[in-house]
C-alpha cells in the first residue's frame, strides 16, 4: 500500500466514521466530535485530489465556524428534568431511502464529469483568491455579521424566554 492510497483510506475513514457517529448517537457532545471528524475527513479527501484552498477553507469554515454554531446551539437546545439536551433519533425506512435516493441521483449526475481531477496550473489558485479577496469580500463579511446576529438574537430570545 503507497502512502497515497493511505492518505485516502485515512481520510475516507474518518469521514465514515464521523457520520456513523452522527448518525447514531444520543450524546449531543458526541454529535458534535463526530461532526467535526466528518468534516476532517472530507476536508482529507479535498487535500488527497488536490484542491489545498477547499481543504483549507473546509478547516476554517466549517470545522472552525459552523462547529463553533452548533456547540452554541446546543447550549440553547430543550432541556429535560435531569439537565441534559433532550435529543430524540428517529430512523425508519423512508429517510433511509430518500438518503439513498439523493445518493444516487448525485452519484449518476456527476458520472460523466471524472474527467482530470488535478488542477492544470497553480494559477487557478490565485485566480479564485483574488476574486474571493477582491469584490466579493465586502458580501463575505457582511455574511459573517448577518449569522453573528442571528446567534445573539437566538441567544437573546432564549435567555428572555427562560426569565418569563
Amino acid at each position: 500500500m503507497t502512502l497515497d492510497m493511505l492518505a485516502l483510506v485515512l481520510a475516507g475513514l474518518l469521514a465514515v466514521v464521523g457520520a456513523l457517529v452522527v448518525a447514531f448517537t444520543t450524546d449531543v457532545m458526541r454529535l458534535v466530535l463526530g461532526l467535526g471528524t466528518f468534516l476532517l475527513g472530507v476536508a482529507g479527501l479535498f487535500l488527497y485530489y488536490g484542491l489545498p484552498f477547499l481543504a483549507t477553507a473546509q478547516v476554517f469554515v466549517y470545522v472552525g465556524g459552523v462547529l463553533v454554531l452548533v456547540v452554541f446551539a446546543v447550549m440553547v437546545v430543550h432541556r429535560g428534568s435531569t439537565g441534559k439536551p433532550v435529543l430524540e433519533v428517529k430512523h425508519d425506512i423512508g429517510s433511509a431511502a430518500v438518503a439513498f435516493g439523493v445518493s444516487a441521483m448525485i452519484v449518476m449526475s456527476l458520472r460523466g464529469v471524472s474527467g482530470d481531477m488535478w488542477p492544470a496550473s497553480g494559477k487557478a489558485a490565485e485566480g479564485l483568491a483574488a476574486e474571493l479577496l477582491g469584490p466579493k469580500v465586502l458580501a463575505f463579511e457582511l455574511a459573517g455579521a448577518l449569522l453573528l446576529v442571528a446567534l445573539i438574537a437566538v441567544l437573546a430570545i432564549r435567555g428572555g424566554e427562560e426569565r418569563s
